[in-house]
């Protein structure tokens, strides 16, 4: 490619089993109350560790709670401001307390034809509720009118609001804007049916959800003031959406060797002016080269340069770093 090579600069590497597979789940990369985590499972353990903000360190804490599901079925996990751990599985949400305790269980209709889809669960914002999405009433004689999205007291795990989506045995994902904005983005991929994005938002009248401008794609990666930059599920383009500006839409024949695409999956933003992205020559390449390009025009500023080629993995920080893994190792990297 010829675009500008800057080198990447390590600044610190921890191992972290699991990490692998980590990446590649719809939990494994997590911001959660003003902090970025990385969710891991491994020899029947969950583990949720905090990446430090301290730039010359890859993680600042480690929690682990037995993983119930080590049979292989689907679960979610969010980490909770006071510590404890929301796990959404395919019948129940639950809530586990910092020493493994249960606060509460919150059972819920399945999908008994759908094994691919699967909630999701994360606190909002304020920390006032769970917000967690689920199968909708599966009522005999009545067709089915949605998944639902409810917010469930933290304390107690009492329903405080209900919203049917307008999505169908999805497999779900939430994720939090960088800043402190009340609502949160979920997505809800339905394989061939496509995929919604809603922005959610929890007040004492309830749920409002609402389309998030155009964006249409499960990976999508959350800047300042609303900024969603979406990552084609082919690899073949990039969109930039944000209310009350045009969308901004590159190709990967505009700015890729002929016939690469995007891959990864983890489009997101090292600083408020830089994203991230990966491309190789196909989409299921273990390695790949990393590309900064300009939040606003999504045009390419450079090619990062690492002592070694890079896997396709990138999980972008906000702060000017970002980490990779090289196996079960994180690695941090900052621009030299």
């Amino acid at each position: 490619m010829n675009h500008p090579r800057v080198p990447a600069r390590l600044l610190a590497r921890e191992s972290l089993p699991g990490i692998t597979e980590a990446l590649g789940n719809l939990d494994g990369w997590l911001l959660r109350d003003g902090a970025h985590w990385l969710v891991t499972r491994h020899a029947g353990v969950i583990t949720v560790s905090r990446v430090a903000a301290d730039p010359s360190q890859v993680l600042a804490a480690r929690a682990t709670w037995p993983d119930a599901a080590a049979d292989g079925s689907d679960t979610y996990c969010s980490p909770l401001p006071d510590g404890a751990l929301a796990i959404s599985g395919r019948e129940t949400v639950t809530v586990h307390e910092p020493d493994g305790t249960v606060r509460w269980e919150h059972r819920h209709e399945t999908w008994p034809d759908s094994p691919d889809a699967s909630g999701a669960c994360m606190p909002d914002p304020a920390g006032r509720v769970l917000l967690a999405t689920m199968a909708g009433p599966l009522g005999p004689g009545r067709p089915y009118a949605g998944d639902i999205c409810r917010a469930l007291d933290l304390a107690t795990g009492e329903v405080l609001a209900e919203h049917v989506l307008p999505s169908f045995s999805a497999a779900y994902a939430f994720q939090q804007f960088p800043d402190t904005r009340p609502e949160v983005l979920l997505t809800a991929s339905m394989g061939q049916d496509g995929t919604h994005c809603l922005l959610i938002t929890y007040t004492t009248a309830g749920l409002d959800i609402q389309a998030a401008g155009t964006a249409e794609e499960p990976y999508v990666g959350l800047g300042t003031d609303g900024v969603l930059v979406s990552q084609d599920v082919g690899g073949g383009y990039l969109c930039r959406t944000q209310d009350g500006t045009d969308d901004v839409i590159i190709e990967a024949g505009e700015i890729l060797p002929e016939e690469w695409v995007f891959v990864g999956y983890t489009p997101g933003f090292v600083d408020e002016k830089r994203i991230l992205v990966v491309a190789a020559e196909e989409q299921w390449a273990e390695e790949g080269s990393h590309l900064l390009l300009d939040s606003h025009t999504l045009r390419p500023l450079a090619e990062l340069d690492y002592p070694e080629t890079p896997r396709v993995s990138a999980v972008p920080l906000g702060d000017g770093t970002w980490l990779t893994h090289d196996g079960e190792t994180v690695l941090r990297w900052a621009i030299v």
